[in-house]
């Protein structure tokens, strides 16, 4: 049998890719099997974020085996392949071919050769652009053994003519290949939240962060982000990178442990002035993620630091409740923790015309304790403590 009598199939199988879950996973595993390939994998980079987007592989492993191989590949090896910087190259166009670009030498002392292709009968690639601009680009890589030689031209024309139908498809599905953090929860609102909040990619990328976030990193200096690259203090920082990868592997076989990998869920961080700093990491799957392989899920970091934590704002108390300015002063300390003697010394006044104004705090707010006070108190919007702009 010959490739061409493949050609309606596997053209059919690419129409399908859209309609299906795993559409393109489908489409690469008959492919490698038509090919005689040792693996073909789908890969997606976001060029705005300088980040790896979203990665389907298929190889003759099961397929519990390929997503712990392609997340290892993709989280340490893939920037120092020697063969992505001529893929990068918006000048290369058609196939690439690595064995004319890179010696056998080269090639074969690489830590990517020895830890990840060569085990996985891996020599030979020949990939293709599907999405080439300014934004995005998308390739598809078909890897052959040194036993199976590297694809012919004969061969190269026929996926030619497959790659015509599979560059519609990409442009298609552009969306899955392009960052969904906005899919997932619109920046605007991240914005609003008076919370520091820092959205990352699973290369510990920065995608985004809200203003807080930025404040609360220029006053403390523990946190930082360098070339958009988030950077915790060692040992956190090899335990956020093995957290996430752990994520990958288990999103990509669909683990029903999923939103349990994060088994230490807050990261405790010394401010180097005595205090704490807390990051809790939350996964960002939407619905459509997790029904679509390939697509690289976002983790939200949430920040806290007490000395620098959202507070009530004055202006908002009088205008839910008509506090005076004096009873949102004890309201904002009743919900920090202060009691009623500390509260007097404070605010300079008795002990007795602290009491009187709890006991109208309670009344204007339609609450019989404190512990309901603050309860509700906790559940309002907040605004940024005074000291972060200070």
């Amino acid at each position: 049998m010959t490739y061409r009598e493949y050609y309606d199939e596997l053209v059919e199988l690419i129409y399908k890719i859209p309609i299906q879950n795993d559409g393109w996973g489908i489409f690469l595993a008959r492919l490698n099997q038509v090919m005689d390939s040792s693996a073909i994998h789908v890969i997606g980079m976001d060029l705005k974020y300088n980040a790896f987007s979203y990665s389907r592989a298929i190889s003759l492993n099961t397929e519990e085996e390929s997503a712990s191989i392609e997340v290892n590949y993709i989280q340490n090896y893939i920037k120092n392949d020697p063969r992505w910087v001529d893929v990068l190259n918006k000048q290369q166009t058609g196939w690439y071919q690595c064995h004319h670009f890179i010696d056998d030498a080269t090639m074969e002392s690489s830590e990517v050769y020895k830890n990840i292709l060569e085990p996985n009968q891996i020599r030979y690639s020949a990939v293709h652009e599907l999405i080439q601009d300014d934004r995005l680009c998308v390739i598809i890589g078909i890897n052959t053994s040194k036993q199976r030689a590297p694809l012919n031209q004969d061969e190269l024309d026929f996926l030619d003519q497959l790659v015509v139908h599979l560059k519609r498809i990409a442009v298609i599905q552009r969306y899955i290949f392009e960052f969904s953090s906005k899919a997932i929860i619109g920046y605007s609102l991240i914005d609003k939240l008076s919370q520091p909040i820092i959205l990352i990619n699973l290369d510990c990328k920065v995608v985004h962060l809200n203003t807080s976030a930025q404040q609360l990193i220029q006053k403390t200096k523990v946190v930082n982000i360098c070339d958009d690259q988030l950077l915790l203090p060692q040992p956190f920082q090899q335990k956020l990178a093995s957290n996430l990868q752990n994520i990958e592997c288990l999103f990509r076989q669909k683990s029903d442990h999923l939103h349990d990998v994060i088994k230490d869920g807050c990261i405790k961080l010394d401010d180097g002035n005595g205090g704490k700093i807390y990051i809790f990491a939350t996964l960002l799957i939407s619905e459509h993620e997790l029904k679509t392989f390939g697509i690289r899920p976002t983790v939200m970091l949430t920040i806290y630091h007490p000395k620098y934590s959202p507070t009530i704002n004055s202006h908002l108390l009088h205008t839910a409740f008509n506090l005076t300015p004096a009873e949102s002063r004890v309201a904002i300390l009743l919900l920090e923790g202060f009691v009623a003697k500390e509260i007097s010394i404070k605010n300079n006044v008795s002990i007795d015309t602290v009491r009187k104004q709890i006991k109208e705090i309670l009344r204007k707010t339609d609450t019989n304790r404190q512990s309901d006070l603050v309860k509700l108190l906790l559940s309002m919007p907040k605004y940024f403590n005074e000291i972060l702009t200070e």
